[in-house]
Protein backbone atom coordinates (compact mmCIF):
# COMPACT_ATOMS: atom_id res chain seq x y z
CA UNK A 1 0.00 0.00 0.00
CA UNK A 2 1.03 3.42 -0.70
CA UNK A 3 1.38 5.87 1.53
CA UNK A 4 0.31 8.95 2.03
CA UNK A 5 3.75 11.27 1.05
CA UNK A 6 4.14 8.47 -1.79
CA UNK A 7 0.57 9.49 -3.23
CA UNK A 8 1.12 13.41 -3.74
CA UNK A 9 4.47 12.66 -4.85
CA UNK A 10 2.95 10.56 -7.65
CA UNK A 11 0.08 12.94 -8.43
CA UNK A 12 2.61 15.90 -8.38
CA UNK A 13 4.76 14.19 -10.66
CA UNK A 14 1.66 13.43 -12.81
CA UNK A 15 0.26 16.45 -12.68
CA UNK A 16 3.87 18.01 -13.54
CA UNK A 17 3.90 15.22 -17.30
CA UNK A 18 0.39 17.21 -17.89
CA UNK A 19 1.35 20.15 -17.69
CA UNK A 20 4.08 19.94 -20.20
CA UNK A 21 1.90 17.86 -22.22
CA UNK A 22 -0.61 20.77 -22.35
CA UNK A 23 1.85 23.55 -22.41
CA UNK A 24 3.13 20.96 -25.82
CA UNK A 25 0.03 20.70 -27.56
CA UNK A 26 -1.17 23.95 -26.85
CA UNK A 27 1.76 26.17 -27.26
CA UNK A 28 4.50 23.82 -29.17
CA UNK A 29 7.48 24.79 -27.55
CA UNK A 30 8.62 21.46 -28.92
CA UNK A 31 10.27 20.36 -25.42
CA UNK A 32 9.32 16.57 -26.84
CA UNK A 33 10.04 17.26 -30.17
CA UNK A 34 13.88 17.01 -31.64
CA UNK A 35 14.51 20.15 -33.67
CA UNK A 36 17.17 21.76 -35.64
CA UNK A 37 18.58 25.46 -35.90
CA UNK A 38 18.86 27.82 -38.81
CA UNK A 39 19.27 31.81 -38.98
CA UNK A 40 17.53 34.31 -41.52
CA UNK A 41 18.53 38.07 -41.58
CA UNK A 42 16.74 41.18 -41.73
CA UNK A 43 16.67 44.24 -41.71
CA UNK A 44 13.69 45.48 -39.35
CA UNK A 45 11.87 42.28 -37.38
CA UNK A 46 9.33 44.96 -37.45
CA UNK A 47 7.71 43.82 -33.71
CA UNK A 48 8.83 39.91 -33.65
CA UNK A 49 8.89 38.44 -30.49
CA UNK A 50 10.96 34.75 -29.31
CA UNK A 51 8.80 32.19 -29.24
CA UNK A 52 6.69 33.29 -32.46
CA UNK A 53 6.03 30.67 -35.04
CA UNK A 54 7.93 29.43 -37.96
CA UNK A 55 5.56 28.23 -40.83
CA UNK A 56 6.90 26.37 -44.11
CA UNK A 57 4.30 27.52 -47.25
CA UNK A 58 1.60 27.81 -44.22
CA UNK A 59 2.56 24.76 -42.39
CA UNK A 60 3.81 25.33 -38.71
CA UNK A 61 7.52 23.89 -38.83
CA UNK A 62 9.22 25.48 -35.69
CA UNK A 63 9.54 28.67 -33.89
CA UNK A 64 11.74 31.77 -33.05
CA UNK A 65 14.27 30.72 -30.65
CA UNK A 66 16.33 34.28 -30.77
CA UNK A 67 17.27 37.10 -31.72
CA UNK A 68 20.50 39.47 -31.99
CA UNK A 69 21.61 42.40 -33.97
CA UNK A 70 25.34 41.21 -35.91
CA UNK A 71 26.58 44.03 -38.85
CA UNK A 72 23.57 46.29 -39.42
CA UNK A 73 20.89 43.25 -39.71
CA UNK A 74 18.88 41.34 -36.94
CA UNK A 75 19.63 37.35 -37.11
CA UNK A 76 16.95 35.45 -36.32
CA UNK A 77 16.99 31.72 -35.22
CA UNK A 78 14.78 29.37 -36.17
CA UNK A 79 13.61 26.69 -34.69
CA UNK A 80 12.82 24.03 -36.97
CA UNK A 81 10.98 20.29 -36.50
CA UNK A 82 13.37 17.15 -37.78
CA UNK A 83 10.52 15.79 -39.66
CA UNK A 84 10.30 18.59 -42.16
CA UNK A 85 13.27 19.06 -44.91
CA UNK A 86 13.93 23.08 -45.47
CA UNK A 87 15.73 24.02 -48.96
CA UNK A 88 18.53 26.01 -49.09
CA UNK A 89 17.30 28.44 -51.15
CA UNK A 90 13.88 29.05 -49.39
CA UNK A 91 13.49 32.29 -48.36
CA UNK A 92 12.09 33.50 -45.04
CA UNK A 93 9.64 36.10 -44.98
CA UNK A 94 8.00 38.19 -42.24
CA UNK A 95 4.70 37.64 -42.35
CA UNK A 96 1.55 38.66 -39.64
CA UNK A 97 -2.31 37.05 -39.06
CA UNK A 98 -4.61 39.41 -40.09
CA UNK A 99 -7.01 39.72 -37.07
CA UNK A 100 -4.58 39.56 -34.31
CA UNK A 101 -1.89 41.45 -36.08
CA UNK A 102 0.97 38.92 -34.99
CA UNK A 103 4.47 38.32 -36.85
CA UNK A 104 5.50 35.19 -37.96
CA UNK A 105 8.42 34.06 -40.01
CA UNK A 106 6.97 32.18 -43.15
CA UNK A 107 9.48 30.15 -45.27
CA UNK A 108 9.03 29.32 -49.24
CA UNK A 109 9.65 25.55 -50.49
CA UNK A 110 12.33 26.54 -52.42
CA UNK A 111 13.44 24.77 -55.88
CA UNK A 112 13.02 21.26 -55.51
CA UNK A 113 16.25 19.99 -56.76
CA UNK A 114 18.23 22.21 -54.08
CA UNK A 115 20.09 21.01 -51.26
CA UNK A 116 18.44 20.47 -47.83
CA UNK A 117 19.68 23.02 -45.77
CA UNK A 118 22.02 21.86 -42.67
CA UNK A 119 22.04 23.45 -39.16
CA UNK A 120 23.71 26.79 -38.53
CA UNK A 121 22.76 27.35 -42.65
CA UNK A 122 21.67 31.01 -42.86
CA UNK A 123 18.90 31.48 -45.12
CA UNK A 124 18.21 34.72 -47.29
CA UNK A 125 15.76 37.06 -45.15
CA UNK A 126 12.65 39.48 -46.78
CA UNK A 127 11.50 42.13 -45.27
CA UNK A 128 8.01 43.34 -46.49
CA UNK A 129 6.84 47.41 -46.74
CA UNK A 130 5.61 48.24 -43.36
CA UNK A 131 2.47 49.11 -42.38
CA UNK A 132 3.86 53.04 -42.33
CA UNK A 133 5.65 52.81 -45.49
CA UNK A 134 2.63 52.06 -47.39
CA UNK A 135 0.91 54.91 -45.95
CA UNK A 136 3.73 56.82 -46.84
CA UNK A 137 3.92 55.76 -50.59
CA UNK A 138 0.11 55.71 -50.29
CA UNK A 139 0.24 59.53 -49.43
CA UNK A 140 2.82 60.14 -52.10
CA UNK A 141 0.40 58.18 -54.90
CA UNK A 142 -2.20 60.72 -53.86
CA UNK A 143 -0.11 63.87 -53.61
CA UNK A 144 0.81 62.89 -57.41
CA UNK A 145 -2.65 62.01 -58.18
CA UNK A 146 -3.72 65.72 -56.22
CA UNK A 147 -0.95 67.41 -58.59
CA UNK A 148 -2.55 65.77 -61.50
CA UNK A 149 -5.98 66.63 -60.84
CA UNK A 150 -4.88 69.76 -60.29
CA UNK A 151 -3.19 70.26 -63.53
CA UNK A 152 -5.85 68.84 -65.36
CA UNK A 153 -8.54 71.49 -64.17
CA UNK A 154 -5.90 74.08 -65.04
CA UNK A 155 -5.41 72.67 -68.45
CA UNK A 156 -9.25 72.06 -68.68
CA UNK A 157 -10.30 75.57 -67.68
CA UNK A 158 -7.41 77.27 -70.17
CA UNK A 159 -8.96 75.14 -72.88
CA UNK A 160 -12.60 75.98 -72.08
CA UNK A 161 -11.45 79.40 -72.03
CA UNK A 162 -9.51 79.23 -75.26
CA UNK A 163 -12.39 77.90 -77.13
CA UNK A 164 -14.76 80.36 -75.68
CA UNK A 165 -12.43 83.28 -76.84
CA UNK A 166 -12.35 81.56 -79.84
CA UNK A 167 -16.45 81.14 -80.38
CA UNK A 168 -16.68 85.05 -79.78
CA UNK A 169 -14.27 86.11 -82.22
CA UNK A 170 -15.83 83.90 -84.90
CA UNK A 171 -19.41 84.51 -83.44
CA UNK A 172 -20.43 86.21 -86.85
CA UNK A 173 -18.88 83.59 -89.26
CA UNK A 174 -20.17 80.78 -87.12
CA UNK A 175 -23.50 82.37 -87.33
CA UNK A 176 -23.35 82.44 -91.63
CA UNK A 177 -21.84 79.05 -91.66
CA UNK A 178 -25.09 77.79 -89.56
CA UNK A 179 -27.38 79.87 -91.72
CA UNK A 180 -25.89 78.08 -94.59
CA UNK A 181 -25.97 74.84 -93.59
CA UNK A 182 -29.58 75.47 -92.52
CA UNK A 183 -29.92 76.75 -95.94
CA UNK A 184 -28.29 74.15 -97.96
CA UNK A 185 -30.27 71.38 -95.42
CA UNK A 186 -33.61 73.54 -96.45
CA UNK A 187 -32.94 73.35 -99.86
CA UNK A 188 -32.13 69.93 -100.05
CA UNK A 189 -35.14 69.24 -98.53
CA UNK A 190 -36.89 70.89 -100.77
CA UNK A 191 -35.57 68.62 -104.06
CA UNK A 192 -33.74 71.76 -105.22
CA UNK A 193 -30.60 71.13 -107.20
CA UNK A 194 -29.33 67.69 -107.98
CA UNK A 195 -28.63 65.94 -104.78
CA UNK A 196 -32.08 67.44 -103.35
CA UNK A 197 -33.61 65.89 -106.36
CA UNK A 198 -31.96 62.83 -105.74
CA UNK A 199 -33.26 62.75 -102.37
CA UNK A 200 -36.35 63.58 -102.68
CA UNK A 201 -37.05 62.19 -106.46
CA UNK A 202 -38.17 58.38 -106.45
CA UNK A 203 -37.96 58.36 -110.02
CA UNK A 204 -34.28 60.09 -110.10
CA UNK A 205 -33.27 57.45 -107.75
CA UNK A 206 -34.87 54.84 -109.89
CA UNK A 207 -32.60 56.14 -112.71
CA UNK A 208 -29.45 56.08 -110.86
CA UNK A 209 -30.25 52.77 -109.46
CA UNK A 210 -31.19 51.43 -112.89
CA UNK A 211 -27.44 53.17 -113.63
CA UNK A 212 -25.49 52.10 -111.30
CA UNK A 213 -27.12 48.19 -112.35
CA UNK A 214 -25.83 48.85 -116.17
CA UNK A 215 -22.70 49.70 -114.80
CA UNK A 216 -22.48 46.30 -112.44
CA UNK A 217 -23.08 44.84 -115.37
CA UNK A 218 -20.40 46.19 -117.65
CA UNK A 219 -18.00 45.21 -115.04
CA UNK A 220 -19.40 41.92 -114.82
CA UNK A 221 -19.03 41.27 -118.97
CA UNK A 222 -15.67 42.98 -118.95
CA UNK A 223 -14.82 40.63 -115.84
CA UNK A 224 -15.73 37.58 -118.04
CA UNK A 225 -14.02 38.80 -121.12
CA UNK A 226 -10.91 39.13 -119.53
CA UNK A 227 -11.15 35.60 -117.80
CA UNK A 228 -12.08 34.40 -121.44
CA UNK A 229 -8.91 36.08 -122.90
CA UNK A 230 -6.83 34.57 -119.70
CA UNK A 231 -8.31 31.18 -120.61
CA UNK A 232 -7.11 32.00 -124.36
CA UNK A 233 -11.17 31.52 -125.34
CA UNK A 234 -11.76 33.08 -129.06
CA UNK A 235 -9.04 34.52 -131.21
CA UNK A 236 -7.70 37.34 -129.58
CA UNK A 237 -7.37 34.73 -126.66
CA UNK A 238 -5.28 32.36 -128.61
CA UNK A 239 -3.26 35.48 -129.89
CA UNK A 240 -2.74 36.75 -125.92
CA UNK A 241 -1.99 32.92 -124.60
CA UNK A 242 -1.64 29.98 -126.59
CA UNK A 243 -1.74 29.76 -130.44
CA UNK A 244 1.54 30.29 -131.69
CA UNK A 245 0.90 29.23 -134.88
CA UNK A 246 -1.65 32.18 -134.96
CA UNK A 247 0.98 34.44 -133.63
CA UNK A 248 3.45 33.03 -136.15
CA UNK A 249 1.45 34.11 -139.22
CA UNK A 250 0.82 37.05 -137.60
CA UNK A 251 4.77 37.76 -137.58
CA UNK A 252 5.08 36.41 -141.34
CA UNK A 253 2.26 38.63 -142.06
CA UNK A 254 3.96 41.51 -140.58
CA UNK A 255 7.46 40.75 -142.08
CA UNK A 256 5.85 40.43 -145.74
CA UNK A 257 4.09 44.12 -144.98
CA UNK A 258 7.89 45.02 -143.77
CA UNK A 259 8.73 43.49 -146.86
CA UNK A 260 6.53 45.09 -149.21
CA UNK A 261 7.26 48.56 -147.99
CA UNK A 262 11.32 48.20 -148.12
CA UNK A 263 10.51 47.17 -152.35
CA UNK A 264 8.00 49.80 -152.77
CA UNK A 265 10.61 52.67 -151.29
CA UNK A 266 12.72 50.74 -153.24
CA UNK A 267 10.92 51.16 -156.37
CA UNK A 268 10.21 54.71 -155.54
CA UNK A 269 13.82 55.63 -155.05
CA UNK A 270 14.65 54.11 -158.95
CA UNK A 271 12.10 56.07 -160.16
CA UNK A 272 13.43 58.98 -158.06
CA UNK A 273 16.65 58.56 -159.45
CA UNK A 274 15.33 57.59 -163.37
CA UNK A 275 15.85 53.85 -163.62
CA UNK A 276 14.06 51.96 -166.04
CA UNK A 277 11.34 53.52 -168.79
CA UNK A 278 8.92 55.38 -165.84
CA UNK A 279 11.75 56.20 -164.14
CA UNK A 280 12.80 57.84 -167.24
CA UNK A 281 9.51 58.81 -168.22
CA UNK A 282 9.41 61.03 -165.54
CA UNK A 283 12.46 62.98 -165.46
CA UNK A 284 13.90 62.91 -168.85
CA UNK A 285 12.73 65.93 -170.71
CA UNK A 286 13.82 65.09 -173.97
CA UNK A 287 11.06 62.28 -173.71
CA UNK A 288 8.59 65.05 -172.66
CA UNK A 289 9.23 67.12 -175.79
CA UNK A 290 9.12 64.36 -178.37
CA UNK A 291 5.88 63.18 -176.82
CA UNK A 292 4.44 66.75 -177.74
CA UNK A 293 6.09 67.22 -180.98
CA UNK A 294 4.06 63.14 -182.02
CA UNK A 295 0.97 64.98 -180.05
CA UNK A 296 1.32 68.10 -182.50
CA UNK A 297 2.17 65.82 -185.83
CA UNK A 298 -0.71 63.56 -185.16
CA UNK A 299 -2.58 66.80 -184.57
CA UNK A 300 -2.03 68.64 -188.07
CA UNK A 301 -2.89 64.94 -189.46
CA UNK A 302 -6.19 64.91 -188.24
CA UNK A 303 -6.98 68.16 -189.19
CA UNK A 304 -5.69 67.36 -192.88
CA UNK A 305 -7.94 63.88 -192.90
CA UNK A 306 -11.04 66.84 -191.76
CA UNK A 307 -10.26 68.70 -194.87
CA UNK A 308 -10.15 66.29 -197.27
CA UNK A 309 -13.23 63.93 -196.11
CA UNK A 310 -15.99 65.94 -198.21
CA UNK A 311 -13.75 65.09 -201.48
CA UNK A 312 -13.51 61.35 -200.95
CA UNK A 313 -17.52 61.31 -200.36
CA UNK A 314 -18.33 62.85 -203.22
CA UNK A 315 -16.04 60.68 -205.28
CA UNK A 316 -17.26 57.84 -203.94
CA UNK A 317 -20.83 58.93 -204.91
CA UNK A 318 -19.97 59.77 -208.60
CA UNK A 319 -18.24 56.60 -209.16
CA UNK A 320 -21.38 54.85 -207.46
CA UNK A 321 -23.45 56.46 -210.23
CA UNK A 322 -21.35 56.05 -213.05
Amino acid sequence: MLTNEQRIGLFFIVGVVLLFVAVELTLGVGILRRRYTLYATFRDVQGLDTGADVRLAGIKAGRVAGMRIEDGHVRVALAIDGGLVVKKDSVATLDFRALSGERFVSLSLGTPSAKPAEPGDVLEGETPASFTDVVNQLSSVASSVNDLVTNLNDSSSRLLGGLADLVERNRTALSDVAGNLASITTKLDRGTGTLGLLLNDPKLYDRVTETMGDVRQSVQDLGRVAHDLADGRGTLGKLLTQDDGLYGQVRETMDDLSETARNAQEITQSLRAGEGTIGKALTDDALYTEAEDTLRTVNRATQSVEDQAPLSILGTIVTSLF
